[in-house]
């Protein structure tokens, strides 16, 4: 458990609770907070989710042209393509959705916090592909090391 973490979260939280504002996000963060389990859980939801978004037919159908209008239309962050090659597709997410209302905390968070939005584009590849997909995040915005996105690799096997 990352105590200093969970402190600064559950500090934000109270002072929001009493002007009434929303917690959703700091909710998750402090989840976070409490182990390295909820990744994987995040990111099931996600993939499960990612599975499920079929938006109208899309006239190009380019996965990367794709990825970038479902972030849009899910407000999901401003996409941004990486590196794209047969085998795996890097991009950054500025404003993504699971951390961009939390302050950049003053210790290193492991990445793995936006475990939510790799599992979802994993989910929306491996339904265009038919290819079973894993997502990774990279980097993350809190890491403190000065990254303006999160970044994210999706990999695509071959065959």
């Amino acid at each position: 458990m990352n105590r200093i973490l969970l402190e600064g979260m559950l500090k934000k939280m109270k002072l929001l609770l009493k002007n009434g504002s929303n917690i959703g996000d700091l909710k998750i963060g402090a989840l976070y907070a409490l182990g390295n389990q909820l990744e994987a859980i995040f990111y099931f939801i996600g993939h499960e989710l990612g599975s499920t978004i079929d938006d109208e037919p899309m006239e190009d159908k380019k996965l990367v042209n794709i990825l970038k209008q479902v972030s849009d239309s899910y407000h999901l962050g401003t996409f941004h393509l990486l590196e794209e090659n047969s085998d795996h597709i890097t991009f950054g997410l500025e404003s993504c959705r699971s951390c961009k209302d939390i302050d950049i905390p003053n210790i290193e968070i492991q990445q793995g916090f936006c475990s939510f939005e790799a599992g979802l584009f994993a989910g929306i590849v491996e339904r265009i592909t038919g290819k079973h997909c894993f997502a990774q995040e990279l980097e993350c915005r809190l890491s403190g090391k000065e990254a303006k996105m999160c970044k994210f690799m999706i990999v695509v096997p071959s065959e």
